[in-house]
């Protein structure tokens, strides 16, 4: 269905002009035709007259379609721009009338998107110094204490070993002792630095490593797993251990939101900033009447419109049909230490160390709703400059430099 254009200032005011003229012409015409028998004392008056109205008519049409198209929207634009700049980051332009006022709406409502996603992004930023901080300290103050514990632990259980009542609540004492030291180790791989040699990376091979190990350690056999990369020249410059953990936390994630059976769908693709921005991507096996609409997230806009972003990248999805993602939780669930999962499920650092891993790789990634009934995580990863010279190689070599 095509969308009707909407008209601009002047030709909505050029068509008043229009219409004013042409009922104050036919007005006279009228009237001289009605009045043709009177005398010209009488007949002339009567012609004044009834222009005066008219014109009287039309100048409050002519006023009443510059308030309704100019100062209307024009307050409406102030009244929003103030509550945006007192700290309303929900408030919105309402898209005008016409053209231009449509067109300022867009561009203001798309300038404050930004700019949250830019808040939050800066927000992140400071957060992950902290944390960083907070690290260093855990890994050092508590650190030590639990190594101590899990070594009184297990020497408690060699002097115990024949002392019956004594093995349950050991196994419950370490099994807490590799819980925290689990948290430990996710919240300094999320937050501290570490010296990275990267190089260039194939992707889809990447994906295909991780699920094959997976399967073979009977994670996802349970599960179908249907693969759709299209991507053999998406290569990408970063570590394949980083690459990795994004994957592996990604499927266990999956796996964990459906029960006990479900479906994984992992697809990638070269794409351009033009198709996400307009957020239409079409399945291959929908019927062509059908699309897949979405539109990507704050951050995702945002990374789309820094200067330094790419135009043409490597997007992945994700998807599964577990339970998904409640809208309000979209953005949260990156955050360290959030989680939907139950008590003990999880850390809370899988997502967070996701989302890191991926920033630091000069990309993005958001989560939306699937259309197999669950959550879909997109991500978008800058193309490595150097990957015509890569295409060439056969898969082996390609192998040998992953």
């Amino acid at each position: 269905m095509l969308a009707i254009p909407t008209p601009r200032i002047h030709q909505r005011l050029k068509q008043v002009l229009v219409l004013a003229s042409g009922s104050a012409l036919a007005a006279i015409i009228l009237t001289m035709w009605v009045t043709e028998y009177l005398p010209p004392y009488l007949r002339w008056p009567l012609v004044v007259l009834l222009v005066v109205l008219v014109s009287i008519v039309w100048v409050s049409v002519l006023r009443r379609q510059v308030v309704e198209l100019v100062e209307i929207p024009l307050a409406q634009c102030v009244e929003a721009a103030e509550a945006i700049a007192d700290g309303d980051n929900s408030r919105r332009v309402p898209v005008g009338q016409t053209h231009e006022f449509a067109q300022l709406a867009t561009s203001i409502n798309r300038m404050t998107e930004q700019m949250l996603a830019a808040t939050q992004s800066r927000m992140r930023v400071e957060k992950l110094a902290t944390m960083g901080r907070i690290a260093a300290g855990i890994s050092h103050e508590i650190g030590n204490p639990v190594s101590a514990i899990a070594n009184y632990a297990h020497l408690l259980r060699m002097r115990t070993s024949d002392v019956p009542g004594t093995t349950e609540p050991l196994d419950a004492l370490e099994r807490e002792i590799t819980r925290i030291d689990r948290i430990m180790r996710g919240l300094l791989d999320y937050a501290r630095p570490r010296r990275l040699t990267p190089k260039p990376i194939v992707v889809d091979e990447v994906i295909e490593d991780v699920v094959r190990l997976l399967d073979d350690q009977g994670i996802v056999r349970r599960f179908r797993v249907s693969r759709g990369l299209e991507a053999p020249d998406g290569i990408v410059y970063a570590e394949r251990h980083d690459l990795e953990q994004v994957f592996v936390n990604l499927l266990l994630n999956a796996v964990d939101a459906m029960d006990r059976e479900g479906d994984v769908v992992i697809s990638s693709r070269i794409n351009d900033a033009e198709s996400i921005t307009e957020a239409i991507d079409k399945r291959r096996t929908d019927p062509s009447p059908q699309r897949w609409t979405h539109r990507p997230s704050k951050r995702a806009l945002a990374w789309l419109a820094r200067p330094e972003s790419p135009s043409r990248f490597l997007q992945i999805v994700m998807a599964d049909s577990g339970t998904g993602v409640a809208p309000e939780d979209e953005e949260r669930i990156f955050e360290p230490f959030f989680s939907t999962k139950q008590p003990g499920k999880g850390t809370g650092l899988g997502l967070a160390i996701v989302a890191s891993t991926i920033e630091n790789l000069g990309g993005t990634i958001w989560v939306q709703r699937a259309r197999e009934g669950g959550a879909a995580f997109v991500i978008l990863l800058p193309l490595h400059s150097g990957s015509s010279g890569l295409l060439a190689m056969t898969s082996g070599e390609r192998a040998a430099v992953s």
